[in-house]
């Protein structure tokens, strides 16, 4: 395995814990309040509430490209600016990893290009603990679920390529 492939790893399992705040905190597409995660409020846990709000609407148009991704999935909508790191497949998943977009603008372009592209969005939801924010978004279609993770800030770990500020994780997995 290279380094590119232990940084994709190690922000896949990132991704997870971002996911598991997000499913905790009842984030979801049509979520117009504030939710505190159970776990952010638990004694184990930060002293620092986790919010969830709808992605952002308004903004000029993101510009995009189709990549060809790895594995049986064929080909993926990411913003034009996004700068990829990693894109692999293991077994029947994939995972993409990209830097350079900011988590607002790949809420909102992924709210236009996921069904564009055939997917349906189950969740799209910004995230916010303390000063570090992110996007949250579920999908499926072509055969596949995913989870779209994107974070401003990762601290304590620099990703090769695009550094640590505005990671975005895609890891899809077959509905079969």
């Amino acid at each position: 395995m290279n380094k590119y492939r232990s940084a994709a790893l190690v922000l896949a399992a990132c991704a997870v814990g971002v996911s598991a705040a997000a499913c905790s905190s009842g984030s979801s597409s049509t979520s117009s309040s504030a939710a505190t995660s159970p776990a952010a409020t638990s004694p184990a846990a930060s002293s620092q509430a986790i919010s969830s709000s709808p992605p952002p609407t308004t903004g000029p148009a993101i510009a995009g490209r189709t990549l060809t991704v790895k594995g049986s999935l064929g080909s993926f909508p990411v913003p034009a600016s996004a700068k990829v790191a990693e894109n692999m497949a293991g077994g029947q998943s994939v995972v993409l990893v990209f830097g350079s977009v900011v988590p607002a603008d790949v809420s909102r372009f992924y709210a236009t290009e996921l069904p564009k592209a055939g997917y349906s969005v189950t969740t799209n939801s910004m995230l916010s603990k303390g000063g570090d924010n992110g996007a949250y978004i579920v999908f499926s279609g072509h055969g596949f679920k995913g989870t779209i993770d994107s974070l401003d800030q990762f601290p304590g770990m620099s990703v090769a390529g695009i550094g640590d500020k505005n990671v975005t994780t895609i890891i899809f997995a077959p509905t079969t």
